[in-house]
């Protein structure tokens, strides 16, 4: 197999980490409803802009309360040929109430040329 050297063009592989702060373990159960409501639509409004899925994944199996061992349990997975997109994704939720609930970062890389997916 030969390793092909990095190169930085698209389709950009794109970790979007998050997790629930404080105050999502604070929120009554119908505040919470509310804002996975409008999670749910600005994942859909980062899909719609160009963002395709690859896989998601929610760490929430072994673990409760806020994250500690890893700063995150919630990762989604995009390839975007637009960086511009996740810009966006974090600027809106920056720009939302959904900052008192979720925090993000994100990471730019590229596939794993050992595996095809």
């Amino acid at each position: 197999m030969e390793y092909a050297p990095p190169a930085f063009d698209p389709p950009y592989r794109v970790l979007v980490l998050m997790a629930s702060t404080d105050g999502w373990y604070a929120a009554p159960p119908d505040v919470r409803e509310g804002a996975l409501a409008q999670l749910s639509d600005l994942f859909e409004r980062t899909e719609s802009r160009g963002a395709r899925l690859v896989g998601s994944f929610d760490d929430d199996l072994f673990a409760t309360g806020q994250p500690l061992s890893l700063p995150y349990s919630i990762y989604v997975l995009y390839d975007v040929d637009d960086l511009g997109v996740i810009v966006e994704l974090a600027h809106e939720l920056r720009s939302s109430e959904l900052t008192h609930w979720f925090r993000l970062e994100a990471r730019v890389g590229r596939r794993l040329f050992l595996l095809d997916g």
